[in-house]
């Protein structure tokens, strides 16, 4: 009788020996950090919304205290030295797993190794850490974003219950610093570190219970991976924000709920029944989402994005790690771990935690970080301007409510006088991405229309946008009119789909 009780018995991280602070990029690069005092930011919302909040509002609310602050809530980093690459982070934290679990080198079954960002390109570390560590067993890479450790895991598990192998041992890594370039603000939120796990059998009734993954194509181009080479010569992978980064924050709801009730029933659990949430962090307020999503309690999780930032498959493994160490989880705690790779995989594990040995203790941040100051959504205040409005109105008239529409609008959000705002200016410079976002989730909630976000990158500005939108309302009403002939189709020459 095949023995379902598989799951993990040890555990160990290892992070990058630099700890970078904000003021890094303060002194080294004090232009692209806003001088005068951080504004506080309101973020408008109606009552109904606040009461029954959709999937942009989720994220909205989320991201909201954090708009004041020009790091969006990053504090610490940790970061690889001169002499630290990702495969002596493995080697750390595979041999302190190992020895966690008293396993010899020689009596690992199983290695699966997740290495995002080595230092050389075109494959992992597998085989250089099982030369490293001595292994005599198979050892393999995989790869699957921020997903990467919870797919490993259920590989493991899978060939560890058929009988293929006795143990597993599975170690990932994350090298973000080493891919942006620091005059990217995206770098504020990359750091490195490895983790590693030993999949074994335990006590019955332990292990993993349920899983539940999908495939994340709908955030395919969220993030764009080049080939460029160093000061050196060498070859290496630059990463930069790509133009269809708003699917990260779009689909945000939908994956977490799909796979934590997925995972749930699989199980036979409810989410009710869990004792503890453990969710990737690639931002500051990804956390909130996902307990705004599920319903749950904020004291049944963890974020730890203030002392790692993103560091990618490798945070699924710190927060049970930190989770395990200071006592939120212990054995038979019924635990369920979220994970959401870009352009690759969404994945829920649920887990009845067994005894597990931890390796060593991380080195603690520089400071206590406090709490962001909490930023309460306001009631909206009534606008004159509404679709229907606009459509009754001619071309001038439009364009004149939709100026003030979205002046008042900037003018709000940002704090603002109106007459400070330069609308041939970029809004990708007036605004960022993330305020962009909103904006742009204000304009369609507010117009009904749909407004790609690409054009709030580049140099689009206010005056682009109100062009769009003039087309996007004539097009409306060519294709509601009972008429063959528009009035106002003399005045708009031309319509851009």
């Amino acid at each position: 009788m095949m023995n379902d009780s598989v799951g993990i018995c040890s555990l160990a991280v290892s992070f990058g020996s630099v700890i970078r602070t904000n003021e890094y990029w303060v002194r080294k690069f004090p232009e692209l950090i806003p001088q005068e005092k951080p504004r506080r930011v309101r973020l408008s919302g109606s009552r109904e919304s606040i009461s029954t909040p959709n999937v942009l509002d989720i994220w909205s609310q989320a991201v909201a205290p954090y708009l004041a602050d020009p790091f969006r809530g990053n504090v610490e980093r940790r970061v690889v030295d001169i002499d630290e690459s990702s495969l002596t982070l493995e080697y750390r934290a595979a041999k302190d797993a190992l020895e966690a679990a008293r396993l010899s080198p020689q009596e690992v079954d199983l290695m699966i190794v997740a290495s995002l960002f080595p230092e050389q390109v075109g494959h992992g570390n597998a085989i250089y850490l099982a030369q490293k560590l001595g292994l005599h067993c198979p050892a393999w890479n995989l790869e699957s974003t921020c997903s990467s450790a919870l797919v490993a895991l259920q590989n493991a598990h899978a060939l560890i219950q058929t009988g293929a192998y006795r143990n597993a041992l599975v170690v990932v890594s994350h090298i973000g610093s080493q891919t942006v370039e620091e005059t990217d603000s995206l770098s504020w939120s990359m750091g490195d570190g490895a983790g590693a796990f030993v999949v074994d059998r335990l006590k019955a009734n332990q292990g993993i219970l349920g899983t539940k993954i999908v495939n994340t194509a709908a955030t395919s181009g969220a993030y764009v991976h080049e080939l460029v080479t160093d000061a050196q010569g060498q070859p290496q992978i630059r990463t930069r924000t790509g133009e269809n980064v708003s699917t990260l924050a779009e689909t945000s709801v939908d994956f977490v709920r799909t796979c934590c009730e997925g995972a749930a029933v699989a199980a036979g659990l409810t989410l009710a029944d869990l004792d503890f949430f453990a969710f990737n962090t690639p931002t500051a307020w990804y956390t909130n989402v996902c307990i705004q999503a599920l319903g749950i309690s904020a004291a049944k999780t963890i974020n730890l994005y203030p002392r790692y930032a993103n560091i990618g498959p490798v945070m699924a493994i710190a927060n049970l790690y930190h989770a395990a160490h200071e006592g939120k989880i212990s054995e038979n705690s019924l635990v369920l771990v979220y994970t959401k790779g870009a352009s690759a995989t969404a994945a829920a594990t649920i887990m009845r935690w067994g005894d597990v040995a931890l390796g060593c203790v991380p080195t603690p941040p520089l400071s206590l970080t406090q709490e962001p100051e909490k930023i309460h959504l306001t009631e909206k205040q009534e606008s004159s301007i509404s679709r229907e409005k606009l459509l009754a109105a001619s071309l001038q008239q439009q364009r004149q409510m939709l100026e003030t529409y979205l002046l008042e609008w900037l003018s709000h959000s940002l704090q603002l006088p109106v007459s400070q705002i330069e609308q041939q200016q970029p809004l990708t410079l007036l605004l960022g991405s993330l305020m962009g976002f909103l904006f742009k989730t204000q304009i369609e909630n507010d117009l009904k229309v749909q407004v790609p976000i690409e054009k709030f990158f580049g140099e689009n500005n206010l005056n682009h946008l109100i062009e769009l939108l003039l087309n996007q309302l004539a097009l409306t009403k060519v294709l509601t009119s009972t008429s063959l002939i528009d009035t106002d189709t003399e005045d708009r020459e031309k319509l851009t789909l």
